[in-house]
């Protein structure tokens, strides 16, 4: 019989937690486990078409406003009790989870909260959020966290809870020198300078901020570009930013991309200026590209896997990150996959654990 997992997620688009779940759901055996969803917007998602292609299911709920809390637990609750043979939900979506977990243990159910970040969003949804997930690490009957930092955020440091390593297919991301040629010809770098982010296009990322990074770098060394993939609420408001710059020559917008680990290959310098961030997947994938990581001192310090990275200040200006870009170039990418494999961010390693834990607790 195989067993399927409930997994609760804003929506299904590249991020950094859907990423490694569905690295996750590549690499299990799906004769014994299969990854169901629940979403909370109406556009399709990056991944949904290919989670139907492995067989599972997409489910669609309205997003929780506040507003409509007593509808949304509501919803959950048909949800559950049209579907018993969920055994498992495993929640993902941080603004939520408290929501997701009583319902889930109203209903009988194994009620698992995973945090994947270091801190809420600023402002007021952040103290809403703050309330809503209050007492998440005793309504939780298990606690996942992508770092230590991770989980001291969302569950304190007097709970228990176990650390998922964000793992990644590291053969697909090592350094290869004859893709990047070719894809550096395909998106026509020819022999520029590139900076490199990858993620989506919302206040936690900083792309404002990078966009003024850049646009100070340029006036110094106009020899650089800057690519972006990713979609997201502010895509179109970093557009507008980038051309009453007038950069738009020198800042290629990807959208959502299928080709992450080649597009790894094409650039020089991985960036992330993140507000906050837990143990992004995309900085281990950088790394497992041997790429130099130019970071925010507000991310995981355990993102660090090789010496490829650096974290620099995000409230001094853009002095520093100009610096520190000028100072990375050039330098010999190497084959780092055996660092990245041996700080234990092999996927099949991570999916292997994640379904013996899955079967046991069902069992």
């Amino acid at each position: 019989m195989t067993e399927r997992i409930l997994h609760v997620f804003g929506t299904l688009n590249r991020g950094g937690a859907e990423t490694l779940v569905m690295n996750i759901y590549r690499n299990i055996d799906r004769s014994k486990i299969q990854f169901d969803f629940v979403v909370h917007h109406e556009e399709e998602g990056a991944y949904e078409e290919e989670v139907r292609k492995l067989g599972g299911k997409v489910y669609r709920i309205p997003n929780y406003k506040g507003t409509n809390h007593f509808a949304y637990k509501k919803t959950w609750d048909k949800l559950l009790k049209d579907h018993p043979e969920y055994k498992i939900i495993h929640c993902h979506k941080e603004s939520i989870v408290a929501l997701v977990m009583d319902e889930s243990k109203k209903n009988g159910r194994i009620a698992i909260a995973h945090s994947h970040n270091t801190q809420n969003i600023p402002g007021f949804k952040g103290k809403v959020m703050d309330v809503l997930n209050k007492n998440v690490d005793a309504k939780a009957d298990y606690r996942f966290a992508c770092s230590v930092d991770a989980g001291y955020w969302m569950f304190g440091r007097d709970k228990d809870f176990t650390v998922i390593d964000n793992g990644i297919e590291v053969e697909n991301f090592t350094y290869n020198p004859d893709i990047r040629a070719k894809i550096r010809e395909k998106l026509g770098f020819s022999d520029k300078k590139v900076l490199g982010h990858i993620a989506r296009f919302n206040k936690q990322k900083n792309h404002s901020f990078l966009i003024d990074i850049f646009a100070d770098l340029i006036k110094e060394d106009d020899d650089y570009l800057l690519v972006l993939a990713g979609v997201g609420d502010l895509k179109e408001e970093i557009e507008k930013k980038v051309k009453a710059l007038g950069i738009e020559d020198k800042v290629i917008f990807l959208g959502s991309i299928g080709y992450v680990n080649e597009l790894l290959q094409a650039i020089d310098i991985f960036i992330l200026p993140s507000l906050y961030e837990g143990l992004a997947v995309s900085t281990i994938e950088a790394q497992a590209a041997g790429l130099k990581c130019l970071l925010s001192d507000t991310i995981d310090k355990n993102s660090k896997i090789t010496d490829l990275v650096e974290f620099i200040p995000i409230d001094g200006g853009t002095r520093p990150w100009i610096e520190e870009i000028q100072k990375a170039l050039p330098y010999q990418r190497e084959d780092t996959s055996e660092m990245i494999k041996k700080a234990g961010f092999d996927i099949r390693e991570t999916a292997e654990k994640l379904s013996e834990f899955y079967l046991n607790l069902i069992k």
